[in-house]
């Protein structure tokens, strides 16, 4: 018998975009329940250019995906958050043939600091990445493909009507939370008078790794002990902050390798003509990202 499963949202990117901040502001609302952990790469089958972690998990079956649930109340509304989502071709038609009325949220981020971000990520905490921010991003097409927004979003808009997406912009991250949460909140439907205690706190600040291989590791046994149906015990002590514990006492902030103007440029001249009609569609001017 076909198992009867469905999330109602689902967060698609992009990453170094917001995304772990709202996992946060999302998880805290006592409507709604999260993924555990929020990463589930369930729907795409891209991975990440040295991927030592994450498969390929659709062919799993919606009875694996539904593991990462187990601890959500039937009444809650429940979602996940992948960033690597967005620029998977085969992931709107899977999301869609899961749930056709699924509400994505898609966050959105200056692509010259979204990549810097990016790299930097990689070389210092997730340590898959020894080359210079220069080398790196001119040969490896995911920083730019992860940056070409419009481009993702269009596929998206194939498979849904405008209305059930949501763009989440990283400068309302920083500027103002508190109406970008609201909005969010009336979005999926829950109520937007919320207020999450840790609505102005970082999530993800740039960090350096101490032991190299701890974090993967960490998440490796997240993993097993979710396929062992202890999904809500990991939420509980995610929910008590020992996750964040252990990341800061396994790193220490780091100054993060900058994108040259050269490299600016060129980021810029790939993105350009996205930009644009992402400019267009949205209503929003985007020019700064282009200065």
């Amino acid at each position: 018998m076909k198992e009867d499963f469905k999330i109602d949202f689902i967060g698609i990117g992009a990453p170094k975009a917001g995304t772990t901040w709202l996992g946060h502001m999302l998880e805290n609302h006592p409507q709604l329940c999260m993924s555990v952990p929020k990463e589930v790469h369930y729907f795409n089958d891209k991975l990440a250019y040295r991927n030592t972690l994450m498969e390929k998990n659709y062919s799993k079956g919606i009875g694996w995906y539904k593991m990462y649930f187990n601890h959500c109340p039937n009444h809650k509304v429940k979602g996940e958050i992948t960033p690597r989502y967005s620029n998977d071709p085969f992931v709107p038609e899977r999301i869609k043939n899961h749930n056709k009325d699924i509400k994505i949220i898609y966050c959105l981020r200056n692509p010259v600091d979204r990549i810097e971000s990016h790299y930097n990520f990689c070389k210092y905490f997730v340590q898959n990445e020894d080359r210079s921010i220069q080398q790196a991003v001119t040969e490896e097409t995911e920083f730019i493909e992860m940056s070409l927004y419009f481009r993702n979003l269009s596929r998206f808009l194939e498979c849904f009507p405008k209305e059930q997406i949501l763009l989440v912009w990283f400068d309302d991250i920083q500027k103002r939370p508190e109406v970008l949460i609201r909005e969010v909140y009336t979005f999926l439907g829950v109520n937007p008078d919320f207020q999450p205690s840790n609505l102005h706190e970082k999530s993800n600040q740039a960090r350096i790794s101490q032991i190299k291989g701890l974090q993967e590791f960490i998440r490796k046994t997240q993993y097993k002990l979710i396929a062992l149906g202890f999904s809500g015990l990991i939420g509980t002590i995610k929910r008590a902050g020992v996750g964040n514990l252990v990341g800061k006492l396994n790193s220490k902030p780091l100054q993060k390798d900058r994108v040259p103007p050269d490299l600016k440029q060129y980021i810029q001249d790939n993105v350009r003509a996205d930009v644009l009609q992402l400019q267009a569609w949205s209503g929003r001017d985007l020019s700064h990202w282009l200065q």
